[in-house]
């Protein structure tokens, strides 16, 4: 796990034993994860099994200082990267229906469907109905939700392997490539590819990705890659921004903050693209079944800040006309500050996180993902506490329709917010470093 040779030294075969320990510890909780049936359906065991495996990842967050200056460390954070993803990936997906979606839309499209304009109910999409797929779709009255390109993936995936597992890969594949990527532009930053542990080896992106097949990093990877082609290669990096806003809209909050970074070629390539592909995706889900519309006007889960918006304001519309005022405020705030693009994403996806109406579980990786620019204490401890958004210890008779209440969502996001407070009344109490 941790290469040594010539270069791994007395001095760095304590931390370098540490680390594999550790990466050892991590590996070993995910294969118990990846082995128990039914994670809804055991949620104590299921919990328990991630509070142990958050145990080993603050371990390796505690010790990253220290990590960061051995040998080859970025060989040691992609091999455990792959072999916690692997003993994930026998899971079968059971906290979320989500990916019975995609594997249903990909063959919709992949046998000349259109699935912004036919909801899974539609009597033209009888011959695609199984006893394993159709009956695990969530919602089936409405259509899509998901922008073209991911479309153009669940496609491509159906047409190779047309299953659950097919689509796992499909996932897990990305998903390593966007560590690959965070290591690379760790190592560009700091010399180091340590923080690239940050996201690889965090226990709520290995099951929510790895473990239930969220498609998520098929448009983090795109996201990031923008990011860091930014000024050494900004015609790829418009291109990989264009994709990513096309598989999931998120990516838009780095727009404004590369278009100012990009030459005019880049701008034009993105702003080209992204009219194309957007414009049409608008055009296609104006239909009264449209996901799209449900998701946007009137769902909501796991929600703090938006509950008190709607409080206030006296309804969802207003509360979400608040929202995004908020994250434009930040948004305006970091290029006040002349924020760079991954500093403004970072802070534009924070404040959304925040008053979002649905703040799934998964969604946490966009904010994950930039972690490693600078770890912070309580939104990782937040990838901590939002495993309560499933149920608290014990599977409840929803099941998958459980929402978390008022109370429990304090403790989830309560929590990380305690310690940010003390971590900043630490911090304004610390004494001024002496002038010379």
């Amino acid at each position: 796990m941790i290469q040594g040779g010539a270069g791994l030294g007395p001095s760095a075969m304590g931390p370098a034993l540490e680390l594999a320990g550790i990466g050892a510890g991590l590996t070993l909780t995910m294969a118990l994860l990846g082995a128990m049936p039914g994670w809804l359906q055991r949620l104590g065991a299921f919990q328990g099994l991630f509070t142990l495996a958050f145990g080993f990842y603050a371990l390796a967050l505690w010790g990253l200082r220290r990590y960061a200056r051995l040998p080859h460390v970025g060989l040691a954070v992609l091999a455990v990267a792959l072999a916690t993803r692997a003993a994930l990936f026998p899971a079968a997906p059971s906290l979320s229906d989500d990916i019975y979606r995609y594997v249903w839309e990909g063959r919709v499209v992949a046998s000349g469907g259109n699935p912004y304009r036919q909801s899974p109910l539609d009597p033209a999409l009888a011959p695609l109905r199984d006893a394993v797929i159709y009956p695990r779709i969530n919602h089936k009255e409405l259509s899509t939700i998901y922008p073209p390109l991911a479309e153009a993936g669940f496609a491509l995936v159906a047409r190779v392997v047309p299953t659950v597992w097919g689509f796992k890969l499909w996932v897990v594949l990305h998903d390593l490539a966007l560590v690959a990527v965070l290591a690379w532009w760790a190592r560009r930053r700091g010399g180091s590819a340590a923080p690239a542990l940050v996201y690889a080896w965090n226990p709520l992106v290995l099951i929510e990705y790895a473990g239930s097949g969220h498609h998520d990093p098929t448009g983090m990877l795109w996201l990031a890659l923008a990011l860091v082609l930014a000024d050494s290669r900004p015609v790829a990096s418009a291109l990989a921004l264009a994709a990513a806003a096309l598989v999931k809209l998120a990516p838009l909050l780095a727009l404004p903050f590369l278009l100012r970074r990009w030459p005019w070629r880049a701008r034009w390539v993105a702003l080209v693209t992204l009219a194309v592909g957007l414009g049409w995706f608008w055009l296609q889900t104006r239909g009264a079944a449209s996901g799209l519309n449900a998701f946007w006007g009137t769902w909501r889960n796991n929600e703090l800040g938006f509950f008190y918006l709607d409080r206030l304001l006296g309804g969802f519309g207003p509360a979400r006309v608040a929202a995004l005022a908020l994250v434009a405020a930040a948004l305006a705030y970091a290029w006040w500050r002349e924020r760079a693009p991954a500093a403004a994403a970072r802070l534009g996806l924070r404040v959304g996180t925040l008053v979002s109406p649905v703040v799934h579980p998964w969604y946490l990786g966009w904010v994950l993902m930039l972690e490693p620019l600078g770890p912070s204490p309580p939104w990782l401890l937040l990838s901590f506490t939002a495993i309560l958004n499933y149920g608290v210890f014990a599977t409840t008779a929803l099941g998958r329709d459980f929402h978390p209440t008022l109370a429990w969502r304090w403790v989830e996001f309560g929590v990380p917010l305690l310690l940010a407070l003390g971590l900043t009344l630490r911090a304004r109490r610390a004494p001024a470093a002496p002038v010379d």
